[in-house]
């Protein structure tokens, strides 16, 4: 009973999930579809083969990245929606440092590349809280305005500074040959899996480390968690909330590193596909700890790859049903502290009556 009452939050989470899948596969046998049959397909697609598993851990690279970002900038008190604008911003930086410097070596070529996408990131995020500690504007309504910003700052180095000439579709020049991370096909057969995947751990170990190891993390907890307390300890709200959405931005602009330098080797009008508002699904799944949005991540990267079988599986269900099995996951996870408070209540009523 102890160990139940001490893990609550976590159990919650795991039954909202399950709650989205049973949910879903329901909605597939109301349409005629046999629910075994697409729950077969979702893992099959996902898991089935080592490239299945490729594209699952490609489509959740990102996801990794910008999940961390809302996570980050939420342990501030803060809600970032911009990452999808940042990530954008991230991926043409990344992009267009690969073209003006192409032939960079590889030793000097990614991590340039990667401090270009965070640079930019992390500035549409310092802008945000600029916005909010100056001028007062919600960091919701300032970071959703600054997405079509990040677009329209996009479109213009994709289609006109950086644009490939021979080329019908609207993407840039492709990046120099140090600038593209190396395919990591033992894991991931002949998928796009590349080694961004890998970043994408590293930095959710450093931000779990940072957040709970060091002084950073704990001005970030405070100013998130009990605001009066920092403020009469002397932490200044204004500037923790700068570079905590500084910080957030710069992680979700690292995202765009899986598609345009890893797969792509350019960058392509789109290629953020939605990652950026995934990845507050993301953020909430995992409870804002750095390894839940690892799994969380994972989830919804296996989602996508599985639900794209279910086009030639299935006679009555479409790929769309992955969209409609995230939705349903969420909306169980924003009902989470409502179940947490009855089943808490309900764990301590047991226990007084055993006692």
């Amino acid at each position: 009973m102890n160990f139940v009452t001490k893990n609550i939050s976590w159990f919650v989470t795991l039954g909202a999930v399950l709650l989205g899948f049973s949910a879903a596969l329901l909605l597939a046998a109301v349409l005629g579809e046999s629910p075994s049959l697409v729950a077969t397909v979702l893992i099959r697609g996902a898991v089935g083969s080592a490239t299945s598993l490729g594209y699952s851990l490609y489509y959740a690279t990102p996801l990794i990245f910008t999940g961390l970002a809302v996570s980050w900038a939420l342990k501030a008190g803060l809600f970032n929606i911009g990452a999808e604008g940042q990530m954008t911003l991230g991926g043409v930086a990344m992009a267009a440092v690969g073209i003006l410097a192409s032939g960079l070596p590889a030793a000097v070529a990614w991590p340039l590349a990667l401090f270009a996408g965070f640079g930019a990131g992390a500035s549409a995020g310092w802008i945000v809280a600029w916005f909010k500690v100056r001028r007062g504007v919600h960091e919701v309504l300032g970071s959703i305005l600054m997405n079509f910003v990040s677009y329209g700052i996009a479109g213009l180095f994709i289609l006109n500074i950086f644009r490939n000439p021979s080329s019908q579709n609207p993407e840039t020049l492709p990046i120099g040959p140090g600038f593209e991370l190396s395919q990591l096909s033992l894991i991931g057969g002949t998928s796009p899996l590349n080694v961004a995947f890998v970043f994408a751990l590293v930095f959710a170990a450093v931000a779990d480390f940072v957040i709970r190891r060091t002084r950073l993390g704990m001005n970030l907890r405070w100013s998130g968690g009990a605001p009066e307390f920092a403020r009469r300890s002397g932490l200044s709200i204004d500037r923790e909330t700068m570079r905590a959405l500084a910080i957030s931005g710069g992680l979700a602009g690292l995202a765009g590193a899986s598609v345009v330098l890893g797969y792509m080797h350019k960058a392509r009008e789109g290629f953020s596909a939605g990652a950026g508002f995934i990845g507050i699904a993301v953020a909430l799944l995992g409870r804002g700890n750095p390894w839940g949005v690892i799994v969380a991540a994972l989830l919804f990267g296996g989602l996508q790859k599985g639900s794209l079988d279910l086009d030639i599986d299935t006679d009555k269900i479409s790929r769309d049903l992955a969209g409609v099995i995230q939705a349903l996951i969420v909306m169980a996870v924003a009902a989470r502290p409502v179940i947490e408070a009855g089943l808490r209540t309900w764990l301590e009523r047991r226990k007084r009556e055993a006692t």
